[in-house]
C-alpha cells in the first residue's frame, strides 16, 4: 500500500469526524438550541483551508498520474478536478450562510440546516466514492516508481491536524481529535 494513500484514507477519516461534530453542532442549531459557533467556525476554516489547499490537490495529482498511466481505469470517476470545485461550492454556500447568520441577518432556519445538511452529505458521500473506487483502482495501477514521484511532491502537505502538526489556528479541533485519538488508543 502506498503512504499516499494511506495518508489521503487518514485524512478522510479526519474529516469524516469533523462533518460528525459539524452535524451535532447543527442538530442543535435545528431543535433552537444555540450551537458552538466558534467550533463550527473552526470546521468550516478547516474545510476551507486544508482540503482545498493540500487535499484535493494530492488526491488531483494522483489522479492526473493514474489517468497518464491508464486513461480507461478513471473513466467511471469523471474529472475529479471538477468534482473537488463541486465540492468547494457546496463548502463556500454554506461558509456564506454560516456567516449570515452569525451577522444575524435574515436566513430562515430551515434553508440554513439545508445548506449545512448538503454540505455534510456531499462531502461524505465524495469522500466514499474515493475510497470505494478511485483509491483502491489508483493502489492496483500506478506503480511504485509513480507512487515515488507523487510522494516527491505531497511529503510538503501537513495535516493541519495530524498527529506531527498540530496547530493552534484549529486549538477546538485539535483538542477534540486528541481527544479521538486517547479514546481509540484505549
Amino acid at each position: 500500500m502506498s503512504a499516499v494513500i494511506d495518508s489521503i484514507r487518514n485524512e478522510h477519516r479526519t474529516m469524516a469526524r469533523l462533518l460528525d461534530l459539524l452535524e451535532g453542532q447543527i442538530d442543535l442549531f435545528e431543535k433552537t438550541d444555540q450551537p458552538d459557533y466558534d467550533l463550527i467556525r473552526e470546521i468550516i476554516d478547516y474545510f476551507l483551508t486544508f482540503p482545498d489547499l493540500y487535499h484535493h490537490p494530492k488526491e488531483d495529482l494522483v489522479f492526473r498520474k493514474l489517468k497518464a498511466r491508464d486513461a480507461k481505469s478513471v473513466e467511471p470517476f469523471g474529472e475529479l478536478e471538477e468534482l473537488h470545485e463541486e465540492v468547494s461550492e457546496r463548502l463556500h454556500e454554506f461558509t456564506r450562510a454560516v456567516v449570515n447568520v452569525l451577522m444575524e441577518a435574515e436566513m430562515p432556519r430551515d434553508t440554513f440546516v439545508s445548506l449545512a445538511r448538503d454540505f455534510i452529505s456531499g462531502e461524505r458521500a465524495h469522500m466514499s466514492a474515493e475510497e470505494q473506487h478511485f483509491l483502491p483502482v489508483a493502489a492496483n495501477t500506478l506503480t511504485s516508481k509513480d507512487w515515488r514521484e507523487i510522494e516527491d511532491v505531497v511529503s510538503k502537505f501537513k495535516d493541519p491536524l495530524g498527529a506531527d502538526t498540530m496547530s493552534h489556528r484549529f486549538s477546538l479541533l485539535s483538542e477534540k481529535v486528541t481527544s479521538w485519538r486517547a479514546s481509540a488508543a484505549n
